[in-house]
């Protein structure tokens, strides 16, 4: 990449501390360098330097940029004049590329997974920024919805012989054919975020799909027309089930979509090198893409039939027989919340974005690989990679975790079941669990406690059963494993059994005489 260094030498009075200098023309890889001259009263002894490039890269590399020589402005005429000029701004430049040169020498590493990192908006904010390390390329770039619906559209109004040419390009020839195609990290930032109920969801779209060859994802369009389309009615409609209505997606939404907001490799022999930079920043990409699935603020697409047609030499593979997008189905539903007070944050393309997303039980790493073993990967090393991206997910959202809410996810017994035998025994940590509008009745309350030892959940607080059907056998079973010795749920303070849970009384009062004993505060 190349830095251009602009040096502008000022030779008459500058007003004020010569900060107003700033607001000259910019443009993204260019440095303005104004050297000033010394003033009798209140010298100004600094190069002044405009950080065109991204903050991140240039904070801190205005200190070494000084000058302690004045700009001589009298004596023998110009000679002295630019000398002394010169070498003041030799020495700013030489500051600059040195200040340019250890950035890119920074070895890039990694930020280490933490149970936040999933529901913290700077995870996300954090892939969009030029990175030292990286030799100050973003790892990625988000598309704008309105571009993407846009090229849609006039895809959809060329004949199909035609269309090859408007397919989606990759990301290092879409930057430099249609940079006003990605949105920037400030503009991401900017992006209004979902209601408070929902937990401030983020406008950022994170599209999993099949490819349909393995030099393109979708060289016909299929992908792009179902994406485009599925978005504007998102966009459009609400989605309603019993009671409860969901949100539209907003108006304004950034797209993750691999083959444009990833660098993509060569993939013919004929094909040059994608450069140390670029190359750098998809290997540092492909270390965190569960976050874009996986983060409890994006919202999800699942393109799952837009490939059904199969490509002319019978290779094309569908969806849920791949390996990337079987991780990303499987990776986006480990933690995201189902709550009618934001928009649908799962959507499954192919069954219709007017369709709720039912989210089963999260699968174990063993459990997944598994399933991995009878998917198919272009390349075989990713088995591997995206089974390790999986163990560091549920570690970080399930293991790591002290909040699980898994509610309105249509689970019965059976899922009760599956999850607490799997993950119950690992979740040391967790303090608050929630089960909430499931039809899990009184079979799926006596499911979870079968699944509760006296060293279970060890944390666990607060407990919410609101809206689950238990009736009063699964009030008696709460109250019975309450009861057992030792003390099962040390920590348990609160219980919550509102809404429709078909109790009585009697119910009630089985319940409440096992928490008076333990002090533990009944809501309902």
């Amino acid at each position: 990449q190349t830095l251009h260094i602009h040096v502008v030498v000022i030779r008459g009075p500058v007003c004020g501390d010569g900060s107003g200098l700033t607001n000259s023309i910019r443009d993204r890889n260019t440095v303005h360098l104004y050297v000033l001259p010394r003033r009798r009263k209140r010298p100004f002894r600094r190069a002044h330097m405009t950080p065109s490039l991204p903050d991140a890269q240039l904070r801190g590399w205005e200190g070494p940029v000084r000058e302690d020589r004045p700009i001589e402005r009298d004596g023998d005429g110009g000679r002295r004049r630019t000398a002394t000029a010169a070498a003041a701004a030799a020495e700013a430049v030489e500051a600059i590329l040195s200040g340019v040169s250890e950035a890119c020498c920074v070895k890039w590493e990694p930020l280490p997974d933490t149970p936040t990192m999933y529901a913290d908006p700077d995870t996300i904010y954090g892939e969009l920024e030029p990175q030292p390390g990286l030799r100050l390329v973003p790892p990625v770039r988000l598309l704008r919805s309105e571009w993407v619906v846009a090229r849609a559209a006039q895809l959809r109004a060329v004949p199909a012989d035609r269309r090859r040419a408007l397919t989606l390009p990759r990301r290092q020839e879409l930057e430099v054919l249609e940079p006003s195609a990605y949105y920037s990290a400030e503009e991401v930032k900017a992006l209004p975020r979902g209601p408070r109920n929902a937990g401030f969801p983020m406008a950022v779209l994170a599209v999993s799909h099949s490819w349909e060859s393995e030099e393109h994802p979708d060289p016909h369009g299929r992908t792009l027309l179902m994406l485009a389309d599925a978005i504007t009615t998102a966009q459009a409609i609400q989605v309603s089930k019993g009671p409860y209505t969901w949100q539209t997606l907003p108006s304004r939404v950034a797209v993750f979509f691999d083959f444009c907001s990833l660098f993509q490799p060569p993939r013919a022999k004929e094909e040059p090198p994608i450069g140390e930079g670029p190359t750098m920043a998809l290997r540092a990409a492909l270390t965190r893409m569960q976050v874009w699935y996986a983060h409890q603020l994006t919202t999800c697409f699942f393109v799952t039939d837009g490939n059904t047609e199969t490509a002319n030499d019978g290779s094309h593979t569908p969806y849920h027989e791949r390996g990337w997008p079987t991780f990303e189905y499987h990776v986006s539903a480990i933690g995201k919340a189902i709550t009618s007070s934001g928009w649908p944050q799962l959507v499954d393309v192919g069954l219709g974005v007017d369709t709720l997303f039912e989210r089963g039980v999260p699968l174990t790493p063993a459990a997944l690989e598994h399933l991995l073993e009878s998917k198919r990967f272009t390349d075989g090393t990713d088995h591997g990679l995206v089974l390790s991206l999986y163990k560091k997910t549920v570690q970080c959202m399930i293991i790591g975790a002290s909040r699980l809410i898994y509610s309105s996810c249509e689970w019965g017994p059976d899922e009760v079941r599956a999850f607490a035998a799997a993950w119950f025994s690992l979740c040391d940590r967790l303090e608050h669990f929630s089960l909430a509008t499931n039809p899990i009745g009184p079979s799926g309350v006596a499911a979870f406690c079968e699944n509760i030892g006296p060293g279970t959940l060890p944390r666990l607080k607060f407990l919410n059963f609101f809206n689950n059907q238990v009736g009063d056998d699964g009030l008696r079973c709460i109250a019975e494993l309450l009861r057992r010795t030792p003390p099962h749920l040390p920590m348990l303070k609160t219980i919550r059994i509102t809404g429709k849970n078909d109790t009585t009384p009697d119910g009630k009062h089985a319940l409440e005489e096992a928490c008076r004993s333990r002090g533990i505060k009944i809501e309902g």
